[in-house]
């Protein structure tokens, strides 16, 4: 199996659903992988956990609607899954080291995360080549 695309059709799929429930079984059952062994290869290929990926997406494309909109904060937390405006304002927070409020009212620039590709590097005389990632 070619571990690769495996984790860059979860990507893919991690993408499309931002704003629904994902789970580490659910991506590891769509991939027939155990949850552990799926957590594993993600983490080398991609060097970050599952949900650490899943939860740093959320909050960019949050930040990107917080920024282009005039939605409320609450509702843009739960639409990206977050608990409560509370847990999002935190993560938020801790990831771009100013609340949602302070965002949008400043329109502070911040570096966003953007999403992952997962390449192989062919092996090529040598049988250490390890797979690499790069942001897009």
């Amino acid at each position: 199996m070619e571990y690769s695309k495996v984790i860059q059709q979860s990507i893919d799929y991690i993408e499309e659903n931002l704003k629904e429930k994902i789970s580490l079984e659910d991506l590891a059952r769509r991939n027939y992988l155990s949850k552990y062994y799926f957590h594993r290869v993600f983490h080398q290929l991609v060097g970050e956990t599952v949900m650490e990926y899943i939860r740093k997406r959320r909050l960019t494309e949050a930040a990107e609607e917080l920024a282009e909109s005039n939605s409320k904060i609450v509702d843009i937390a739960l639409k990206y899954q977050f608990s409560s405006q509370e847990a999002f304002s935190r993560a938020f927070k801790r990831m771009f080291k100013v609340s949602p409020r302070e965002f949008r009212k400043a329109q502070v620039k911040v570096l966003l995360y953007s999403k992952r590709q997962v390449y192989h590097v062919p092996t090529i005389n040598s049988p250490t080549v390890a797979p690499m990632c790069k942001a897009a």
